[in-house]
């Protein structure tokens, strides 16, 4: 756990290296862009590359130190051919991505927001006094991702498994995750290896989507204003703080998960962006951090002509589903909406296709809202009839676009669809086919169903996302309506985004479609941008257009400036000494491999801190990545209620090793003389016990 300077330094090292290949890449296959622009697709390059590249390797020699040696062997030989055949003068942008902040103010604005996301990055899993500690945002989830680092790193088994539920193979997109397995491996202290490449990728989000933004809008100015929408989220949760005076206004910062952005008591569910999305969500941030400069270059390759950055797109979006399989599926929907508005407006049809698309959108928005009146919570919920209504709809979405694309051919243009649009196609598919066949469909296939209204619960479906999306949701409608075809057809994504999101769940958690709907809200606070754009530009004085502006933005941003206060102050306690001393024991004398038989919760030690494998983890992870662990949960309790009783399912299950300390005591009732008297105890600090169920020679 606490690693080496060596180590650190290693690790350092092997991501630097990765990092500069990414940046030789860049420099080679995006020559006409940007210094900043090329220097953050040359990060992304570069932290895809080392998610990937020891992938590679690890199938035949395991994810181990040799398959590391490997990649970083291919990385450097890819990094030094592409600067050796990358145009002259091209340099890897570092240069010219300082003097941009010189003319731009807007980046001045994502620095701030990537140092403040970096801090709380830092303190999200802080080894201090002894003790690890987590804010609240990721007090959840961030011992599962643990689980998946230690393991990978300790045990170097691939393809990889569940330590918290073994012999079942972990499909849940864990690529973000073996990035920082990589640097642990190497000799990084842990809190390093979590958190290094989370800073890198939470400025690829940050700088990503303010490049996308002020490309899709023509303007920095505009898209720092989407800008501000999409990251300081939060709508009129705050409201509900005002008022019973300053206790309970105070409760934000005291209370777990009191924040105007997460009050579930009000059916407040729109979640700060930064906060409770990219900061414990490390799939999602990952996602993200390769999503939003992808967008980039398919915005450049769709609307400017630039037809080899479909090429290049195809690539990051094949590689995209293990890394994050939600942004991946958006992507998926922003390609077929792009897709049909271009086709529309090749065939002279963008001004009736820009109605059409305005007319579903307030359509379909008063649609849901009278089919929530009218539907019951039981039939809104997992109704095949919902999936079918889905099917229907992307039926005739893709029937509209293979329409559109025989009479493209029928005008001569089917070589330049097949090179585009086609050459996207074919290499995304390659790439990303065998991925979600080995690893996706096999686990996440059963989650599909019918769902609809999101989490609305029993609030109508206005209201709902009234109070969740606050002004920044008027503004994205008013922006939608008044936007211009050419406008219009660049904002469009978000409407099949949503509107599956609305009616089909892929997971068990229904609150889990949030990954989905932030892509599409990512697009609406662009719409939503140029429409308070708009609107102050109509005021001819300086002073009131400020002052609105001021106003407008405080009444979006309120919500997310007190989430994000609150975040910065929370602290919670994960492991204790004594339990950080215990996997420092485990670390030196069990062996990688062993299974521990532990109690199933959440902050599980042996699991996220040792890299060991336990019988049955945490049912709150388990049961949302559809895994079924009744039988093991059952086991567990015999074995501690039990022993002699059920002293064959101990060799049954593989156990090695038995913990008893104050959280099994709680969660069993934990016959410890029984376990005396069948196995010895190896370790002992007075509160925790650990006994040695069978040797190394037993074990083999």
């Amino acid at each position: 756990m606490e690693g080496s300077l060596w180590g650190a330094l290693a690790a350092l090292a092997l991501f630097g290296a990765f990092q500069g290949c990414g940046m030789a890449v860049a420099r080679c296959a995006l020559p006409g862009e940007s210094g900043g622009a090329r220097l953050l697709l040359g990060s992304v390059a570069g932290t895809v590359m080392l998610q990937w590249f020891p992938v590679v390797f690890a199938f035949f020699l395991g994810f181990t130190l040799p398959a590391h040696l490997c990649a970083l062997a291919l990385a450097l030989a890819c990094g030094a051919l592409c600067w050796r055949f990358s145009q002259r003068g091209a340099g890897p942008g570092l240069g010219q991505a300082l003097l941009a902040f010189r003319r731009r103010k807007a980046l001045w604005a994502a620095l701030a927001l990537w140092g403040f996301a970096c801090f709380l990055v830092w303190k999200s899993l802080l080894f201090q006094d002894g003790c690890v500690y987590s804010s609240q945002a990721t007090y959840g989830d961030t011992c599962m991702h643990l689980s998946f680092i230690t393991s990978l790193a300790r045990q170097g088994e691939f393809p990889p498994e569940y330590s918290i539920l073994p012999g079942t193979r972990l499909a849940y997109p864990f690529l973000g995750d073996s990035v920082s397995a990589s640097l642990y491996l190497v000799g990084a202290p842990l809190n390093l290896a979590y958190a290094l490449p989370m800073w890198f990728a939470m400025g690829q989000v940050i700088f990503g989507f303010l490049l996308f933004a002020a490309r899709l809008l023509g303007s920095w100015n505009k898209g720092l204003l989407a800008w501000f929408l999409f990251f300081f989220n939060g709508g009129l949760g705050f409201v509900y703080f005002l008022g019973g005076g300053w206790g309970n206004f105070t409760r934000i910062f005291t209370e777990f998960y009191q924040t105007p952005t997460n009050l579930a008591a009000e059916n407040i569910r729109w979640v700060n962006v930064v906060v409770d999305m990219m900061l414990p969500q490390r799939a999602l941030l990952f996602g993200w951090g390769v999503l939003f400069p992808l967008l980039y270059l398919l915005y450049r390759a769709v609307f400017e002509g630039q037809k080899r950055y479909f090429w290049w797109g195809g690539v990051l979006a094949g590689l995209l589903p293990m890394i994050h399989t939600h942004s991946f599926l958006a992507l998926a929907l922003v390609c077929g909406a792009w897709m049909v508005y271009t086709l529309c407006r090749d065939l002279g049809w963008a001004r009736p296709a820009a109605r059409l698309g305005k007319a579903l959108a307030v359509l379909g928005l008063l649609a849901m809202a009278c089919l929530k009146t009218v539907l019951h919570a039981t039939t809104r919920e997992d109704s095949p009839k919902l999936l079918w209504v889905a099917g229907a709809g992307l039926c005739l979405c893709a029937a509209a676009a293979l329409v559109l694309v025989c009479l493209q051919c029928l005008q001569g243009k089917g070589r330049q669809l097949l090179s585009t649009w086609g050459a996207l196609l074919l290499i995304t598919c390659g790439l990303a086919l065998p991925q979600l066949l080995f690893w996706t469909f096999g686990q996440a296939g059963g989650f599909v169903r019918g769902h609809f209204a999101w989490v609305t619960g029993e609030d109508s479906y206005l209201w709902f996302y009234l109070k969740n999306l606050g002004l920044t949701g008027v503004l994205a409608l008013l922006g939608l309506l008044a936007a211009k075809p050419g406008e219009f057809g660049k904002y469009a994504p978000a409407l099949p985004i949503w509107f599956l999101g609305e009616f089909v769940e892929f997971q068990p958690n229904d609150y889990d479609n949030n990954k989905l709907f932030y892509v599409a809200f990512a697009f609406l606070c662009c719409a939503g941008a140029q429409a308070l754009w708009q609107g102050l530009s109509r005021l001819k004085a300086a002073g009131p257009r400020r002052c609105l502006a001021g106003a407008s933005l405080g009444l979006c941003c309120c919500a997310a400036v007190l989430t994000m206060g609150r975040e910065a102050v929370a602290r919670y306690v994960l492991f204790d000494p004594g339990a950080i001393a215990l996997c420092g024991y485990m670390e030196e004398e069990l062996p990688a491999d062993a299974l521990v038989l532990t109690d199933s919760r959440h902050n599980n030690e042996v699991a996220s801190l040792a890299g060991r494998d336990i019988l049955c983890g945490s049912p709150s992870y388990l049961y949302y990545h559809g895994l079924d662990y009744t039988r093991q949960q059952e086991a567990a309790r015999q074995m501690y209620e039990s022993p002699e009783a059920a002293r064959n399912l101990f060799g049954a299950w593989g156990v090695d090793y038995v913990l008893v300390s104050d959280f099994e005591r709680g969660s069993y009732q934990v016959d410890e003389a029984g376990l005396a008297a069948l196995f010895p105890k190896v370790y002992d600090d007075g509160s925790r016990a650990l006994y040695q169920v069978r040797t190394e020679k037993e074990r083999v």
